[in-house]
């Protein structure tokens, strides 16, 4: 139960990093190399988020339906 829940809360946490270091990066140039690259990251930080979200209510779903 406490793994999952450290790993949910540091993927979340790796995800709304990826998303700082995209609003960052996406000031200094614009071509289309720098927006591929902040459309992957952007991607990858959703992603990393939704994963981190859906673990953990998967976590507490299954923890709340377990009696102590």
């Amino acid at each position: 139960m406490l793994k999952k829940l450290k790993t949910s809360a540091s993927l979340i946490i790796i995800g709304e990093i990826l998303s700082w270091a995209v609003s960052y990066f996406s000031n200094n140039d614009i071509s289309n190399f720098s927006e591929f690259t902040s459309g992957v990251l952007l991607g990858i930080s959703i992603g990393i988020k939704l994963i981190g979200i859906v673990l953990l209510i998967i976590s507490i779903v299954k923890y709340s339906g377990k009696e102590i």
